[in-house]
């Protein structure tokens, strides 16, 4: 309740709202980066088990298609005899070696698996395989009296009825010791083993994916949810900034138009610039007030004369303030036909006219006998057409004769500040706009760098 109160007597301090957004900024973006590199870690693992399963796949399939080359070598090797299977089949099983490279890869990566003893058990039929095999290509160098063979195939003892057979019954025994039921069903052992492997490689597989899937999407969730946080960042932010800065500062120019004193409201930065404005208003409007007004006025005509002239030239904002200088064309000559008597009433005309044409926040000054200033407030260049209006009123008034008055008519140069450097500048500007009128024969306004009257 009290920091309520604070806030609301002195306002929300622009410095600490700032500096709270720049937390909360640079929380949220450390958070979107935590979450991103989580989530790419995430995606990671997902790529590497869809990796290491194809990894896989492929190595158990090198294990089928090893053990049936081995197969269809043997099985060439006891139909043909040909020594080049022989050689064939043992660059495999002793030299690339496949099956071992896989089960080993196999063992490397998913352990002591149910797939890795899936495996295991393929490899260790194939092994079991190949003692068939031996024993076939033994009945095959014999009955082809092949020498130089292998160790593993010379090493191999014949049964006595197999010694003896003939060379046409051992090929024949040999072809049926790789061909038989028996052979095949040890064969289909391994290829179901082999696919036992491969169905839990791929539920293996499915698992970290289905795992990594929902972390995926708890990533997502919080990136979206830092991402709700970044627009409602943005949405407070805006709303912050136009509550505090734009609305009061639009506020506050209406009021200085106005020539009034600005509201106290917004941010606690711009409610200290409005209560500094307001007491140099206040020191301005009472000085305005307290200066003696016989110094600072015409007797005569009421306006302000050269000393309050003097003042206000030094106050003015040079941007939003346009002057006129005003002359009473042959105003010599009016006192030298009717006398000082008539040329006092028609610069009292001259000047209730001006007031009357002119807003109150404006400033109207006789500076001269038949010279006047006018300060126009709060106007620019996009404001000819109203002062050449407020121009023919003024003479269409002074012509008006109905009053006992010989008409009278004035001249007006006009320039803006905006189009200026200093005051120095903007009265010598608007005092050449006035030569030209008179050069063109008076009765006229003319604008500082505009022919057009």
């Amino acid at each position: 309740m009290i920091i309520y109160t604070k806030v609301k007597e002195k306002g929300i301090s622009l410095r600490l709202v700032h500096f709270f957004m720049i937390i909360l900024t640079a929380f949220v973006a450390f958070f979107m980066l935590y979450e991103t590199s989580r989530f790419s870690t995430v995606f990671d693992d997902v790529t590497g088990a869809t990796d290491a399963y194809i990894e896989l796949q492929k190595d158990a399939n090198e294990l089928m298609e090893a053990s049936d080359y081995l197969t269809q070598e043997v099985q060439n090797f006891t139909v043909t005899g040909e020594r080049i299977h022989l050689i064939h089949y043992f660059e495999e099983s002793a030299q690339a070696k496949r099956r071992e490279n896989s089960l080993d890869k196999m063992r490397e990566i998913t352990g002591e698996s149910k797939a890795f003893e899936y495996m295991n058990d393929a490899m260790t039929d194939s092994v079991a395989l190949m003692q068939s095999e031996y024993y076939a290509m033994k009945l095959v160098t014999e009955a082809q009296q092949i020498d130089h063979v292998p160790d593993e195939v010379k090493n191999v003892e014949l049964k006595s009825e197999h010694a003896a057979m003939s060379a046409d019954g051992k090929m024949k025994t040999a072809q049926q010791m790789v061909h038989d039921s028996t052979y095949h069903r040890l064969k289909d052992r391994i290829r179901a083993n082999m696919q036992k492997c491969l169905k839990e490689l791929e539920k293996q597989t499915h698992e970290v994916q289905n795992e990594a899937d929902s972390k995926l999407e708890e990533r997502l969730n919080y990136i979206r949810i830092i991402i709700f946080v970044q627009l409602v960042a943005i949405i407070l932010i805006l709303v912050m900034t136009t509550l505090l800065i734009i609305m009061p500062i639009m506020k506050g120019v209406r009021f200085i138009k106005k020539d009034e004193m600005m509201p106290v409201r917004g941010s606690y930065e711009f409610r200290y610039l409005a209560k500094t404005y307001n007491k140099m208003y206040d020191a301005f409007k009472k000085s305005i007030a307290n200066l003696n007004y016989d110094a600072s006025h015409d007797k005569l005509t009421g306006l302000y004369n050269r000393s309050g002239y003097d003042f206000l030239i030094d106050s003015i904002d040079l941007k939003t303030t346009a002057v006129l200088i005003i002359d009473a064309d042959k105003f010599k000559e009016v006192n030298d036909n009717y006398g000082h008597a008539v040329g006092d009433k028609i610069l009292q005309k001259l000047a209730m006219t001006l007031k009357k044409t002119f807003r109150s926040e404006d400033y109207i000054c006789r500076i001269g006998g038949d010279e006047f200033v006018v300060f126009m407030k709060y106007v620019n260049d996009g404001l000819k057409d109203l002062i050449i209006l407020k121009s023919k009123q003024i003479n269409e008034t002074l012509a008006d004769t109905s009053d006992g008055l010989p008409p009278v008519s004035t001249s007006i140069g006009v320039a803006f500040g905006q189009n200026a450097q200093s005051t120095k500048d903007l009265i010598q500007h608007a005092d050449d706009a006035l030569y030209r009128v008179k050069e063109r024969g008076r009765c006229g306004c003319s604008f500082y760098g505009d022919d057009a009257s």
